[in-house]
């Protein structure tokens, strides 16, 4: 490839509530994965299998695939420690994005010293690098001056891309995360999605909100107006939740504000915001309704009709996925039409801006365990990302498409490319009703 750049890289909840048919004051709420999925329709096939185990061998590419770009990245110039979080920064996004095989330091023949903030092209050519990281840094008091260059080897000593941010010391990863967002805008037109946050719900009984950054740092748990937070989304301004209260109803709030900022007849179990619009999951007289309007709550009509339908989601033009139990059983519907025909037990839809094309992907039910599955959103090209490891479930995909968040029994919280290649543990959490910032 004679410039990796001029080739762009294409590839690299519903949370089933069991509402009783009257729900007063007091009444709780579980939001449990059923233990037993309904009978089968008529219509219903067997799920696809997955086509791969989580690994990573090569990225498709416009007209073709190739290897992992190879990258080395070198400890900046100054402070060790800060250099030290510098490449343990750089190296994990590099690592997640499914794009770059980052090289072992301790392949390094280059004279680092020697070289300063130049490379000699040969010296890395000779271990297979094809780009190299190198960086300067400067503390100023609480500040620190980043200065950060990409290399590509086949080009010869002078960067590619260079950038300067000046961030406090404390947060020096935020600096990291922008520029590595810049190397992948360099190679496939896109800037990377690093330094964004999801958000989720965990615990047992009671219900807590948390955010976690797309790298696994971070983890926090958000302040919220009861035990019983559910189902966040990032919307504007901040971050909107379903909380229970005492006297029984569940109502919409924002972190931060302990006055809802949302009331309406029934009971509000979940949000969704996105192309200008909010959808909202209202309970009333036994069923659960898909609502939308503006994102102030004004304008608000029911889409559907009856049943069980929750955990709307919008795409970027608009388009609002849910899931609906209105052909029997739990199936994901786009503007209306079911498009999941595969599988008796199909959830939490979420659409992904894949570079391939978009996406809409869920967790499904097969046997006694939940995997990650995607389709396009007219319901064709349905594919599985993971199969027998563990039970899978809750996707969130990132801003760029690039990435993919699932939870899952092997001990936490996954990233994947949107393939299910590449499976990467950030952390040891695990939740429900999983969004990314952004998405």
């Amino acid at each position: 490839m004679s410039r990796f750049a001029s080739r762009t890289i294409r590839r690299c909840v519903f949370t089933w509530c069991p509402i009783v048919a009257a729900l007063g004051a007091g009444a709780a709420l579980t939001l449990t994965m059923p233990a037993v999925a309904q009978q089968p329709t008529s219509d219903a096939t067997a799920l696809p299998s997955a086509t791969n185990q989580g690994a990573v061998t090569t990225v498709v590419v416009q007209g073709g695939s190739r290897s992992l770009f190879k990258i080395a990245v070198t400890p900046p110039i100054g402070d060790d420690q800060l250099a030290k979080s510098v490449v343990e920064t750089a190296t994990r996004d590099f690592t997640l994005s499914s794009l770059f095989q980052v090289l072992d330091p301790k392949s390094f023949t280059a004279n680092l010293a020697q070289e300063g903030s130049s490379i000699e092209p040969s010296s890395w050519r000779n271990i297979g690098a094809e780009g190299v990281v190198k960086g300067n840094l400067s503390p100023r008091g609480s500040q620190v001056k980043v200065e950060l260059r990409l290399y590509v080897v086949s080009r010869g000593s002078d960067p590619v891309l260079k950038k300067e941010y000046e961030v406090p010391i404390s947060n020096i990863r935020s600096a990291v995360h922008q520029f590595d967002n810049e190397v992948v805008k360099y190679f496939t037109g896109i800037p990377g999605s690093f330094g964004g946050r999801l958000v989720y719900s965990a615990g047992r009984g009671q219900k807590a909100i948390y955010s976690i950054e797309s790298d696994g740092q971070g983890l926090t748990r958000l302040p919220a107006v009861s035990n019983v937070a559910l189902a966040p989304a990032i919307g504007p301004g901040g971050i909107y939740y379903a909380g229970g209260l005492p006297d029984g109803s569940y109502q919409l709030f924002k972190v931060g504000n302990p006055v809802a900022v949302l009331k309406h007849a029934g009971l509000i179990f979940g949000v969704a915001f996105g192309a200008g619009k909010m959808a909202l999951v209202i309970s009333q007289n036994g069923h659960s309704d898909i609502w939308t309007g503006n994102p102030d709550g004004t304008g608000l009509k029911k889409v559907t009709n009856g049943g069980l339908n929750t955990h709307p989601a919008f795409g970027p033009g608009g388009q609002l996925a849910y899931v609906s139990n209105a052909s029997g059983n739990p199936q994901i519907f786009v503007d209306g039409k079911r498009v999941s025909y595969r599988g008796t037990y199909n959830m939490a839809p979420v659409f992904c801006n894949d570079p391939e094309g978009l996406k809409i992907l869920f967790m499904g039910r097969d046997g006694g365990t939940w995997d990650i599955f995607s389709i396009d959103p007219s319901g064709g090209n349905m594919k599985r990302l993971t199969q027998d490891q563990g039970s899978n479930t809750y996707p969130a995909c990132s801003p760029d498409g690039r990435m993919v968040a699932f939870f899952s029994t092997r001990g936490g919280l996954y990233i994947s490319n949107p393939q299910g290649l590449n499976q990467q543990k950030i952390a040891n959490v695990t939740g429900e009703s999983l969004r990314w910032e952004g998405n």
